[in-house]
C-alpha cells in the first residue's frame, strides 16, 4: 500500500495515544502493518497508543518513534511532540520553541559547587568541635567509690576514667592513668569523714572535679609486734603518695589522705617511700622521728631495720 494514497483528516486531540490510534484507524491499518512499514516494534506502538510511556525505551527513542509516525501518517511532527511533552509534564516555551525542564541536571559546575559546599560544612563542623573541646571541661567519671560511702576498713579503692592524655589528681596527688585514661588508686583513710577530691586537667588547662565523702569506721587496730621493726606513718597536713614494704611484702602503695596513719611491723626490715616528705611523719619503734623531709620533697627507699 503506497503512502501517497493516504489522506488525513483533522482529528481532535484528547490524548496522544487516542490521536495515534484514531489516525491509524482512518487508514484502516492494524498495528502489525504499521510496525512493518515504519520499522517500529508493534509492542512500542501499542504502548504509545495506550499512553504507557514508562514501558517504552528512553525519551530519545520515543521522540524518534513520534517522528517516524508523523512522517508515515503525513501529519506535523510538532503536534505529536507538543502533546507528548504536555502529558509528560514538560513546560513548552512556545515563542522560542524550546522546552524548559523543571528537573535539576548535574553538570561539572554543579558537582564542583556541591563538593565545595560539602567540604566547607565538614571543615566548619570540625572547627566547632575543636572550639568546644577547648572551651568545655574535660570528661571525668568516677566509677568507685559511690558518694556518701561508709566503710569498716581504713582504705578504699578509687577508680574511674578521664580523657586520654589528661592529668589526674586525688587530693592534689598525681595519679597514674593508662593510655585510654583509666585509673585505679588505693587510698588510705583517716578515721571518720574523709573528703576525696578527684581532679582532672587536660592539655588546654581546663579542669573537671568530682568529690566523694567517705566515712571510715575501722573495727580493728593494728597490733605492734614485740622485738621487731615497728613503724607508724602519719600523713598531714597534705595528702601524700606512700609506698611501704615489710620483709619484701608490699603493704601500702597509694595515696594516704591527710589525717590518715598506717602502723606496720616486720621481723627484719621496713622500706618507706613518700612523694611528700613534708607531710609524712614517722614513729620508729616508739620514737618520733618527725617529718621525713621538706614539703613536696620525694624521699625514696628509706630503710628501717630491727635493732
Amino acid at each position: 500500500m503506497s503512502q501517497a494514497l493516504f489522506k488525513t483528516k483533522t482529528v481532535k486531540i484528547d490524548t496522544l495515544g487516542e490521536y495515534l490510534s484514531s489516525i491509524r484507524n482512518q487508514f484502516n491499518l492494524d498495528i502489525k502493518t504499521v510496525s512493518l512499514l515504519t520499522q517500529i516494534k508493534a509492542l512500542y506502538i501499542e504502548q504509545l497508543e495506550a499512553g504507557n510511556y514508562h514501558e517504552l525505551p528512553s525519551e530519545v527513542y520515543i521522540r524518534g518513534f513520534l517522528k517516524s509516525l508523523a512522517s508515515f501518517y503525513r501529519i506535523k511532527e510538532q503536534i505529536l511532540i507538543d502533546q507528548y511533552e504536555k502529558e509528560r509534564g514538560f513546560e513548552i516555551d512556545k515563542p522560542a520553541g524550546r522546552i524548559k525542564r523543571s528537573k535539576f541536571s548535574f553538570t561539572p559546575k554543579t558537582v564542583v559547587i556541591g563538593s565545595s559546599l560539602l567540604v566547607a560544612l565538614v571543615a566548619f563542623g570540625y572547627v566547632v568541635s575543636e572550639i568546644r573541646s577547648v572551651l568545655a571541661p574535660p570528661y571525668l567519671a568516677v566509677i568507685d567509690p559511690a558518694s556518701d560511702l561508709i566503710v569498716t576498713d581504713n582504705s578504699v579503692v578509687v577508680s574511674g576514667k578521664a580523657e586520654a592524655g589528661a592529668e589526674v589528681f586525688i587530693n592534689n596527688q598525681p595519679v597514674l592513668t593508662d593510655p585510654i585514661g583509666e585509673f585505679t588508686e588505693n587510698l588510705l583513710l583517716s578515721p571518720g569523714i574523709n573528703i576525696v577530691e578527684i581532679t582532672e586537667k587536660n592539655k588546654f588547662n581546663k579542669i573537671s572535679k568530682i568529690t566523694r565523702q567517705i566515712t571510715s569506721q575501722p573495727k580493728q587496730t593494728a597490733v605492734v609486734l614485740p622485738q621487731a621493726v615497728n613503724l607508724t606513718v602519719q600523713i598531714g597536713p597534705n595528702s601524700a603518695w606512700v609506698y611501704l614494704e615489710a620483709d619484701g611484702i608490699v603493704i601500702q602503695r597509694g595515696t594516704m589522705l591527710a589525717g590518715s596513719s598506717k602502723v606496720i611491723s616486720a621481723k627484719h626490715e621496713i622500706i618507706l617511700t613518700s612523694a611528700d616528705a613534708g607531710s609524712t611523719t614517722v614513729v620508729y619503734n616508739g620514737k618520733d622521728l618527725g617529718k621525713l623531709g621538706r614539703e613536696g620533697e620525694v624521699i625514696r627507699n628509706v630503710q628501717f631495720s630491727s635493732l
